[in-house]
């Protein structure tokens, strides 16, 4: 029996800051990962791909309390495609990665950057580790997962 091979690596930028639902474990926020090209005519182009980040455990945390908008991130995992139920009772398929590894690409914002960064409620910014891997020893996704 053969086994095939599930990895997907991206670099990008947060496209919002991530969320952590209540009681779980479980961290989320999207990755934009912009390609640009110049087309026969010379025209630049680009086009952006969105994913959707799911981290579990230390990662998670790691991300919930670093990470915002605007972050420039390495992200290795896995997809998965899941199926739910929204509120409104329809049925919705989604991909998301699963986050084995998150590096945090940018290093902490100075005085001159456009925005200050805001603190995570109940969470210290000193010491953030900007250019650190978090790492997971376990990105099992849990059955409850609700969808962001």
């Amino acid at each position: 029996m053969s086994q095939g091979l599930n990895k997907t690596t991206i670099i990008g930028y947060l496209g919002r800051d991530p969320a952590t639902n209540a009681g779980q474990n479980v961290t989320r926020f999207t990755v934009g990962v912009t390609e640009r090209w110049r087309d026969r005519e010379g025209e630049e182009k680009e086009h952006t791909e969105w994913y959707r980040v799911v981290a579990f455990n230390g990662v998670g945390e790691a991300c919930a309390q670093y990470l915002e908008k605007g972050r420039r991130v390495y992200v290795e995992g896995h997809l998965r495609t899941r199926t739910y139920t929204n509120r409104d009772e329809q049925e919705k398929t989604i991909t998301e990665l699963l986050a084995s590894t998150v590096i945090f690409l940018d290093g902490p914002r100075t005085e001159g950057d456009a925005a200050e960064p805001r603190p995570k409620p109940g969470k210290p910014r000193e010491g953030a580790p900007h250019s650190a891997a978090a790492k997971s020893a376990s990105t099992q996704s849990s059955e409850e997962d609700v969808p962001f």
